[in-house]
Parts: C-alpha cells; structure tokens; sequence
C-alpha cells in the first residue's frame, strides 16, 4: 500500500429569535462544543487544512486510476459492486494508507481544517474531511456515554422536499425513514435531531447543490458546507404518498457564520 501511495502521489418548541448587524436573524446556541475550543485560521487549523486536501487528493487519485478501481470492485461472490460501494472502499484506502490524518471521530461543531463554502466531490470526501460521515443517510449522529444521541450534520440532497436555496439562513428538513409507505418513527436521526433541539447544540449542514459540469468530474452536482445551524421546531405531517413524516426547521446559528 505504500507503494501504491508513492504512486498516486503525496414536540414544538419555540426559541426567540434575535437580529444581526446585517439584519439576518439568527438564533445562538448556548452550551460547549468542540468548535467554541478553536476558532478558525489558527496555525493548528491550517495544518490540519494541509492533511485534508492530501487526503481529499488521494482519494480522488484513487477513484481515476482505472487498475485499482477494478481491483476495489472484486471480492463479492455475485461480482456486483455499486459505485457506493467502490466509494466506501476507496475512502478506506485512504485510511489505511495516510493514517489518522484529522477528525477521524464524531464531533459537534464546527470542523477543524474546513469552512464555509468549502465543495466537495463525492460523498465519500464528506466523511474522510469528517464534515458527515453516513455515506448514505442524511443524518448523522453520535451517542453520548450517558446513552443520549445528538446529530452532528445533515446532508439536504434536495430529494425530500427541503423548501430554502443555498446559502439561505434557514432550512426545512424532512426527517428519515426505511420505508415511504411507512410512518416515520421518532427514533435514530429524527430523535437525534430533536434532541440537539432540546439541548441546543448546532448542527452541521452540507446542500447538495447543481453543478455547471465544468470540473474535472463532468458530474452536474456538488456538496457545499454550508456552516452550523440550530434546530428551532418540528413536527409531524402527511407526506406525499399520505405517510406522516417528520420535518425540522433549522436556522443558521451565530457561530455558523465562522
């Protein structure tokens, strides 16, 4: 694997709302996370900034080169691989070649080496930055040791109704279920979510946005972190296919403006 490395190269509750400077209202998050103990653009930020983009460089070295991607695409008995898959096995190269490089662990907060506006590929890249680490749900949590959980970021994938554009002060997210001809249930992601609300504790959110193809990808979508934001209300109500869904309001927190 070094030699490869070598290689590829080197219930609803309300809260009070208050008014910004520039008249956008925001609601601040009360409580200690991992982002109140550093502040953007220190010294320890840039360096961690500098293993991200190795990182980030590697994986997508990894996904060009044809050889190893057939090699990442064998090992099951039906010979059948999703590109998912090839992304998840990807991500785990980089792991197990660069090492822990930076914000291998769940956190709340803001995320050390990253800042808004940053984009990002693939979802694959959103966990190896540490940004979200689910490559396929939309939320993701951690538990505590008290066995609580909390939501560290969501990914809007505009597939679920999420009503506000990007780089809007606020969001409307449907929350998740296995199966649309079900009732979603206040359990994982949805309990998480209204926790972070009760306890108040941000969330990260990342928007899947359309792409213009230009890049070096030719995809037509990219994922754009768009800072913390604080989960203000929820509720419950019928769906589209007549299934009660959950649905959260979220509002971009003061220290999302970082």
């Amino acid at each position: 694997m070094a030699a490869l490395r070598q290689k590829l190269g080197n219930g609803k509750s309300s809260s009070k709302l208050n008014r910004a400077k520039d008249g956008k209202r925001v609601i601040p998050c009360k409580g200690l996370f991992r982002g109140d103990k550093e502040k953007p653009f220190t010294a320890k930020w840039y360096e961690t900034r500098r293993n991200i983009k190795k990182a980030l460089s590697f994986y997508r070295e990894l996904l060009d080169n044809k050889k190893l991607l057939n090699k990442l695409c064998q090992g099951h008995e039906n010979g059948r691989n999703s590109g998912l898959e090839v992304h998840i096995r990807a991500a785990k190269v980089v792991v197990r070649t660069m090492g822990k490089w930076a914000n291998t662990s769940k956190q709340i907060g803001t995320i050390s080496g990253t800042k808004i506006g940053d984009h990002f590929n693939w979802r694959g890249e959103l966990s190896i930055v540490g940004l979200h680490h689910e490559f396929q749900r939309g939320i993701d949590y951690m538990k505590l040791i008290n066995g609580k959980i909390l939501a560290t970021s969501i990914v809007d994938s505009g597939r679920y109704d999420n009503v506000d554009e990007i780089c809007s002060d606020k969001l409307v997210y449907c929350g998740e279920g296995n199966n649309p001809n079900k009732d979603q249930k206040l359990v994982r992601g949805n309990l998480a979510l209204k926790n972070n609300m009760d306890d108040k504790m941000p969330v990260r959110v990342i928007r899947k946005v359309n792409d213009d193809g230009s890049g070096d990808r030719g995809c037509n979508y990219k994922f754009v972190y768009d800072g913390l934001f604080c989960v203000t209300e929820y509720w419950k109500e019928k769906g589209k296919f007549g299934k009660e869904i959950y649905k959260f309001l979220l509002r971009k927190c003061e220290e999302g403006d970082r």
